[in-house]
């Protein structure tokens, strides 16, 4: 089964959910053209199987259909869809953008809202330009904080997978929330005080975008690596040639040694060479620059309900550090856990998923020596089918309990900082009026 899921192309079965142990479950999305065939392995191997949902394409379109009719998405790939960009007026006559949260947004929507926060609140956020996509796009995140020679600084990054859009929710939400609390949350003014924190919603915009252009095609909807250019190779039957490569497996890290494939037809393709794609090439490039200072690495996935930490190349292989690597991804799950009770697992990839080489957090953790270097999987649990399509009335929830458990991470960093100042005596710069970003 291992040997498929690194071989299969993703037009026949798309894995989304590795093999990884014995008797463990996985799900697979099978093309109609490759069911009869699939089916017949399964039967061979003796293993057991379940049909979980018979036609994709129309669970797809009734969960598109519905949160279009509740005016969620709406498509605006060139530009700014000022229906999604509601704004309001201030006392001085000056616009101000919101966005509600627990919705889904275009790539455009989201860097225009980055930048409006940046325009308005110059004393805690920046506006930072990384580099761009295959297709142009520029990869945008803001830094909240500050910036001082001496302050930690904390990166957090999700899309990087384009399906997961609930990860990309998560990381617009913690934004809205740093913005909406930084004076009355002793906190939140902590953070912005003693560290410098990245985020980064969309990591692969172009993916993401391509995710959102054809609801009624789930290999589109589904689409998980960037949009790279075609790629060949001979797969034992002819010369398959394929777009795209799955970017948490091109880091320099054990490259192409495990849990990746070298066809590019394969969902989980990884790349030519490390760094060959400029998405990943440009957020490596942005994290050695911080070398020294990061301390805190945070990368949002979905789904699983995992917080994940190094190494994932190998099981029973370690950090130098993972006594306290693992001391405080167990206060982080319990603390997410008592919001609602979700239940997360942790550990290294082999040892709760599955192993694989290539990802950024163990390329953060090795090549820069930093302490906190996590990878958290998001709701639901992997026996669950709608992670990649989650329901919207779940969206603020995950997003809430995740920052309970980050906030671990960020408090552990502070009080291990040599830096530390007092919050409560922090004094904000005015700007005109209280602005709102729900």
């Amino acid at each position: 089964m291992i040997a498929l899921f690194e071989t299969a192309k993703s037009d026949e079965a798309d894995f989304w959910h590795a093999p990884s142990v014995v008797n463990s479950t996985i799900d697979v999305m099978v093309s109609p053209s490759f069911t009869d065939k699939f089916t017949d392995f399964l039967q061979a191997h003796n293993y057991p199987f379940h049909v979980a949902i018979e036609d994709l394409k129309k669970k797809v379109l009734n969960f598109e259909l519905l949160i279009e009719k509740e005016g969620t998405i709406k498509t605006n790939p060139e530009g700014v869809n000022e229906q999604e960009l509601v704004r309001m007026h201030d006392d001085t006559g000056a616009f101000v953008s919101k966005l509600r949260m627990g919705e889904y947004y275009s790539y455009s929507t989201i860097v225009a809202w980055m930048k409006r926060i940046a325009d308005r609140m110059p004393e805690i956020a920046r506006v930072v330009d990384i580099g761009t996509s295959t297709e142009g796009r520029n990869i945008i995140g803001l830094q909240f904080g500050q910036d001082r020679p001496n302050k930690k600084v904390v990166v957090i990054d999700a899309g990087i997978h384009a399906r997961e859009w609930a990860a990309v929710h998560t990381g617009m939400y913690f934004i809205n929330l740093i913005v909406n609390n930084r004076e009355e949350d002793p906190k939140i003014r902590s953070y912005l005080e003693n560290l410098v924190i990245y985020i980064f919603p969309v990591l692969n915009p172009d993916g993401y975008e391509y995710t959102r252009t054809d609801k009624t095609n789930p290999r589109a909807r589904m689409w998980r690596k960037s949009r790279s250019a075609k790629a060949c190779a001979f797969d034992g039957i002819s010369n398959a040639c394929c777009q795209g490569v799955d970017l948490n497996r091109n880091f320099d890290f054990r490259f192409a040694e495990i849990g990746a494939s070298r066809y590019p037809c394969s969902e989980i393709y990884h790349g030519a060479t490390p760094f060959s794609e400029p998405e990943s090439k440009a957020f490596s490039n942005f994290l050695m620059s911080l070398r020294g200072r990061l301390e805190g690495y945070i990368t949002l996935h979905a789904y699983s309900q995992l917080w994940i930490y190094s190494y994932s190349h190998r099981k029973f292989t370690y950090a130098p550090d993972i006594e306290e690597t693992k001391r405080v991804a167990q206060k982080a799950v319990a603390e997410l856990g008592k919001m609602y009770g979700t239940r997360y697992r942790y550990g290294t990839g082999p040892e709760i998923i599955y192993a694989f080489s290539g990802g950024s957090t163990d390329w953060a953790k090795e090549k820069l020596k930093v302490k906190y270097s996590y990878t958290i999987e998001l709701r639901p649990t992997f026996e669950e089918w709608n992670g990649f399509v989650l329901d919207k009335n779940q969206l603020i929830p995950t997003a809430k309990e995740t920052w309970a458990g980050v906030s671990v991470v960020l408090d552990e960093i502070i009080a291990h900082s040599g830096d530390t100042r007092i919050a409560d005596l922090l004094v904000f710069r005015p700007f005109l009026s209280p602005i709102w970003l729900f």
